[in-house]
């Protein structure tokens, strides 16, 4: 009945891990993000040698019309008040200034000016380092207002709105017309305060060498295929940070294809490797190039994080209250459910390899039952998301290299189980009852059943053990050697505009390749501050907007802080209670297992942290090695039957805080729309 009991309850907490898991995965897409994205871009061209030969888009506007209580079509007057834009890439060096102008004009000539107080501009960075300049630096991918006239124009009057780019060629994705409903068609007639999107056709562009007029008006349409209201609100749920902002980049460049302008420069993601921008690229595929389509599969592998996670916990300690525990401490620390929505991907690499981890743990607990090919299931999942997990970022390798020992110490206790099967088998055999004389040929002919069986258990191992090594081994070096050829693919054109020449290229799909997994090691940002990886606040609230900024600072949940340190403490105690132990038995054999494996984890980690490039990542999994800790902590000592009660009201306590400090932090570590004067008065 006991038994029964516990079975009961180990299905339980299992069952409640699932449901953490989902749950999380449930709030995290709930908060990820406005599915409202751009849809296809244009390349505006800069200036020639004047403005009269500047290539324009030109803009024809009109009021539109709408359905009055009669039930009649009437024309709904306005006034244009603002001009929005939504910038794609600035094709020239990081830190160089770049400005769009766009001119209200009466007229579609080619030679119409408008006066200065008619012409709106938009002057920005691109991508400048902190401090280095005053122009934002935050408009790649949001929206950005051209200037903000006081009064307006009518629409119907000023018909007519160009567009050029006045320093270099630059990737616009959309661009939109506000205007505020006016009581009449008259300069001086009195706004209502209600504002409509102005309904807008690309009337002409300037064609490129190949083209006609209709062909270049028909391209640049693509710069209103996606009207609607903008919003300027601060906070991630609408905005994009500088890091996705390269990703978007790059994405944009995978759209593109072979068309590359002379002379640009190109940015994008040179840090993480091609895997997590196919993933990102293919989320944007989904949901649009929108935050949410961005964040989709960053979010759904935060989840699998969790999930995996949790398992790994609960195998290791052999504790299903680890595992939940675990579960929990992961879904409230906040900067889990923070990182698993920010557009890059950081937390598709650390799925990839807790689930590597997860999956080759299993081996080296439980071995292979049969020496056939689906008992190294586990152990083909575990090489093929290892090498995924490189393929993501190429620092992966060194946490993964310990996957590999974890392997080799499975081989180890295998042939340990070989030896001492083996030597049952010899014991029987040697206790068999010697045959007759008359049967000696016979016997010589035909094993008896105990000499067959030494000889079954010989094949059987060195089965398990050849099978074992092949899977492993061919999944992890020959997974990551041919996927990373596959997944850089649909990377060619972008990553031959940023490191060749895509006019001449002078690097082959291996070269590529090599450069991806490289950047984990060497790759720089044009967006990435001069930091190393302990910097871990300001490389998630880089984006140029101090109120974005202030969102992402809160992010840190003070009680997981503790847990982290209180695990810490725990598995030093741990270790030197080992180091201290004379005779080892089965106790500290189990204590050693883990302990061992989560610290070396953990070590690995932070040396990777050390020099890998954007490391947050690793600082991070540091972080949840540090959670494996505290899990099994807590499990121990509320286990106990001395101290078991009062460690139990403890930890109650611990997670109604760590609750409590989630709910708080909830809105600023999503990064949801709150007036900037709340976030000014509650961060300064």
């Amino acid at each position: 009945m006991a038994n029964s009991n516990n079975r009961k309850k180990r299905s339980l907490a299992l069952r409640l891990i699932y449901v953490v898991a989902l749950v999380f995965l449930c709030v995290g897409l709930c908060v990820l993000g406005t599915f409202r994205g751009t849809g296809s871009a244009f390349e505006l061209k800069t200036q020639g040698t004047g403005d009269a030969e500047t290539p324009s888009v030109v803009f024809r506007l009109s009021n539109p019309t709408r359905t009055n209580e009669e039930g009649n079509q009437e024309t709904v007057y306005l006034r244009l008040r603002h001009v929005y834009v939504n910038v794609g890439a600035a094709y020239t060096e990081a830190g160089e200034a770049v400005t769009l102008r766009a001119e209200v004009i009466a007229s579609s000539s080619s030679s119409a000016s408008a006066s200065s107080g008619r012409r709106l501009e938009l002057s920005f960075s691109n991508f400048a380092p902190e401090g280095e300049t005053d122009l934002p630096t935050d408009v790649f991918y949001n929206w950005a207002e051209m200037g903000a006239p006081e009064t307006g124009w009518l629409v119907s009057t000023y018909s007519y709105v160009r567009l050029t780019a006045r320093s270099c060629n630059t990737l616009v994705n959309e661009i939109v017309f506000i205007g505020e409903r006016i009581e009449s068609n008259s300069s001086s007639a009195e706004g209502t305060g209600e504002f409509y999107v102005v309904p807008a056709e690309v009337y002409s562009a300037t064609p490129l060498v190949t083209e006609t007029a209709e062909q270049a008006a028909e391209r640049a349409s693509a710069l209103l295929d996606s009207q609607y209201m903008p919003s300027e609100a601060p906070g991630h749920f609408n905005r994009f940070s500088e890091s996705e902002a390269l990703s978007m980049m790059t994405i944009a460049e995978m759209y593109a294809g072979n068309t590359y302008g002379e002379g640009n420069v190109y940015q994008g993601e040179r840090v993480y490797g091609s895997l997590g921008e196919d993933l990102l690229a293919f989320g944007t595929l989904i949901f649009g190039m929108s935050p949410f389509g961005l964040r989709f599969f960053p979010m759904l592998a935060a989840a699998g994080a969790l999930l995996f996670g949790a398992l790994f916990v609960r195998r290791v300690t052999k504790s299903d209250r680890a595992g939940l525990v675990f579960a929990v401490l992961f879904a409230l620390a906040g900067a889990t459910l923070a990182l698993g929505g920010l557009g890059t991907p950081l937390m598709i690499g650390i799925f990839f390899f807790l689930l590597s981890l997860d999956m080759c743990h299993r081996f080296y607990a439980n071995g292979m039952k049969k020496a056939d090919f689906a008992s190294a299931v586990p152990l083909l999942i575990s090489g093929l998301s290892g090498a995924f997990a490189i393929l993501v970022h190429g620092a992966f390798i060194v946490p993964v290299a310990g996957v590999a020992l974890l392997f080799g110490a499975g081989i180890v206790r295998q042939l340990r189980a070989r030896r001492y099967h083996l030597d049952l088998a010899i014991a029987e055999a040697e206790a068999e009852q010697p045959a007759p004389a008359p049967a000696r040929e016979a016997e010589q002919a035909e094993l008896s059943p105990a000499k067959r069986k030494v000889a079954d258990v010989a094949r059987e191992y060195r089965g398990k053990t050849a099978i074992a090594s092949v899977t492993f081994g061919c999944s992890l070096v020959l997974g990551a050697i041919v996927f990373a050829l596959l997944f850089a693919l649909p990377l060619y054109y972008p990553y031959v505009k940023m490191y060749s020449d895509p006019a001449a290229p002078t690097i082959n799909i291996f070269g590529l390749a090599w450069r991806a997994f490289a950047g984990g090691f060497a790759g720089v940002n044009a967006a990435a501050p001069a930091s190393n990886a302990w910097n871990i606040f300001y490389v998630l609230a880089r984006d140029g907007g101090s109120s974005f900024s202030a969102v992402w600072g809160a992010f840190v949940n003070p009680v997981a802080i503790l847990a982290a340190v209180a695990g810490l403490v725990f598995a030093v105690m741990n270790l030197v209670r080992l180091v201290r132990t004379k005779e080892w038995g089965k106790t500290e054999r189990s204590l050693l297992r883990r302990t061992a494996i989560p610290f070396a984890g953990l070590v690995l980690a932070l040396i990777t942290a050390a020099f890998a490039k954007d490391a947050v990542g690793f600082v991070l999994l540091a972080w949840l090695f540090l959670f494996m800790f505290a899990a099994n902590a807590v499990s121990e000592y509320t286990s106990r039957e001395d101290t078991g009660k009062a460690c139990r009201v403890a930890a109650w306590v611990g997670f109604g805080l760590l609750a409590a400090v989630f709910v708080l932090y909830f809105v600023f570590l999503t990064g949801l729309p709150l007036p900037a004067g709340l976030i000014t008065a509650i961060f300064g």
